[in-house]
Parts: C-alpha cells; sequence; structure tokens
C-alpha cells in the first residue's frame, strides 16, 4: 500500500514526537533497552492510542470543530466560546463539540444547565459526555441526553445535581 505525502508526514511527525518523549524520559537508554522488543512496544502504544480514540468515537458519536458549531448555530467563534457547550479537548489540543448536544433548532434544551451543574473543576467533559449518552436507570434506562432532547429537563438536572453533590463530597 503506497503513502500519500500527507499520511507519509504525519506518520514522520509522530515518528519525531514519539524519540522526543523517549529522549525526555529516557536520556541514555536504559529504560528502552530493558524492553523485550521494540517491534512490541510500538505496536502496544499504538494499539492503545488509536483504540482508545475508536472507542471514543463510538461512544460519543460525532463531533464538530468550532466552525462546525458556528454553522449549527449561527455565530461568531467568540459566541461559541461564550456558550455552556460540552467541549472536549483532544489529546492533540483541539477542541471539539459533541453532536449529539445540538438539534436542528439548537442547543439540546437542558444542556447548557446540565453542562454548568457537573463543572469541570468536578468531572472531566468527557466523562460527562460518556454520562449524557449512556443508559441511566434512574431514568429507565434512558440516557440523559434522549430524556433532554425529548424536552424533559428536570429529571436530568436533578440527577446531575445529585452527581456533582455526591462528587463535591
Amino acid at each position: 500500500m503506497t503513502q500519500t505525502a500527507s499520511e507519509s508526514g504525519a506518520h514522520d511527525a509522530l515518528v519525531a514526537a514519539f524519540a522526543r518523549e523517549l529522549a525526555l524520559r529516557d536520556p541514555d537508554g536504559s529504560r528502552s533497552a530493558a524492553l523485550r522488543g521494540a517491534d512490541v512496544v510500538v505496536e502496544q502504544a499504538v494499539a492503545r492510542v488509536l483504540d482508545a480514540s475508536t472507542a471514543w468515537s463510538e461512544h460519543l458519536g460525532p463531533v464538530y470543530d468550532v466552525r462546525g458549531v458556528q454553522e449549527i448555530l449561527g455565530v461568531t467563534k467568540q459566541a461559541v466560546s461564550k456558550r455552556r457547550l460540552l467541549a472536549l479537548t483532544t489529546g492533540s489540543g483541539r477542541v471539539v463539540y459533541p453532536a449529539f448536544q445540538f438539534t436542528a433548532r439548537g442547543v439540546v434544551p437542558g444542556l447548557p444547565e446540565v453542562v454548568a451543574i457537573l463543572d469541570d473543576s468536578l468531572v472531566s467533559p468527557w466523562t460527562v459526555a460518556s454520562w449524557l449518552v449512556s443508559p441511566a436507570s434512574e431514568l429507565d434506562s434512558a440516557a440523559p441526553i434522549e430524556v433532554l432532547a425529548s424536552g424533559e429537563t428536570a429529571p436530568v438536572l436533578a440527577l446531575a445535581t445529585t452527581w456533582a453533590r455526591a462528587l463535591a463530597a
């Protein structure tokens, strides 16, 4: 299989970053030499990163970048950052917004309040995203985002408040 220039460049950048990190963590190579084999280490590292990314994508669904959110909401970049949206920062530092929080008319009702209750000082935005799409027994096995999208905000806000109190305790 032939690589395109952009694929080769992306791989080259990844290899260079990996080498820099190894040099920082193991300057003389003694720790790396004790590993069982470079191929096994690389295979495990790549699997861990790519498989984790795939798992999150499958669990949370599609995401938008800031430009996509601007188009959906019809607002400026600055207005996007001022809204209480669920923003996720990827391992590469890119900010993305799960698509499940948007409807054809804007933001799912109650989502900004949930985001405010489950502040990132209490819990990771990635955990909040997972919670929003996972069935909850307290909501008759519906996912909180489904209940919000149906227009019933009170039960989800109550559940988020209970969770936030437990986290803060």
